[in-house]
């Protein structure tokens, strides 16, 4: 008879909690949640600050409602073209420059290598070999870091990894 209690009662607080709301507003302060205490000068303990976790606070793990993270899109930066010395007529004054194509990936497989390629304002990438068009482009050399295009006589130098190469190097002319 006690254990039809103890199981009706379980039942009871299982329905009350399904009804009850999540609230899935952030915690005022998220810093320091870890319970770690490190030993200041002095004697006095102090909890790390390691960062903010307002993100995992705003969506519970177990919560109806959560949504998936959607981070803000990033817009690709544009790729420095450098001229190499050739008479050519000047272009017209209204015409926009010719922007090279973002490089998003490279595979090299058997001594063929391919860069894969998205033109600008384009939703999707296709791969590209040495000697193929791409807008105008023609791809000259691919190397496990970086993707070599021309067109018109203008040489453009797009690598995989812009944030690693020094600044000096990214858009420098081709030999």
């Amino acid at each position: 008879m006690a254990l039809a209690a103890i199981i009706a009662g379980l039942v009871a607080v299982n329905v009350a909690l399904y009804d009850t709301p999540v609230d899935i507003a952030p915690i005022a302060s998220a810093k320091g949640r870890d319970g770690g205490m490190t030993s200041a000068p002095g004697g006095s303990l102090e909890i790390p600050d390691l960062g903010d976790f307002s993100e995992t606070f705003e969506r519970p793990l177990f919560s109806p409602t959560r949504r998936k993270f959607v981070p803000e899109p990033i817009e690709p930066q544009p790729v420095e073209v450098a001229a190499v010395a050739v008479e050519q007529p000047a272009p017209p004054q209204n015409a926009a420059p010719a922007v090279a194509p973002s490089l998003l990936g490279i595979s090299i497989h058997g001594g063929a290598a391919k860069a894969l390629l998205r033109i600008a304002g384009a939703d999707n990438a296709f791969w590209y070999g040495n000697g193929e068009t791409v807008d105008g482009w023609t791809v000259s050399t691919i190397d496990k870091n970086q993707a070599v295009l021309e067109r018109n006589g203008k040489v453009a130098r797009i690598s995989l990894y812009p944030a690693s190469q020094d600044a000096a190097s990214i858009g420098s002319v081709g030999q």
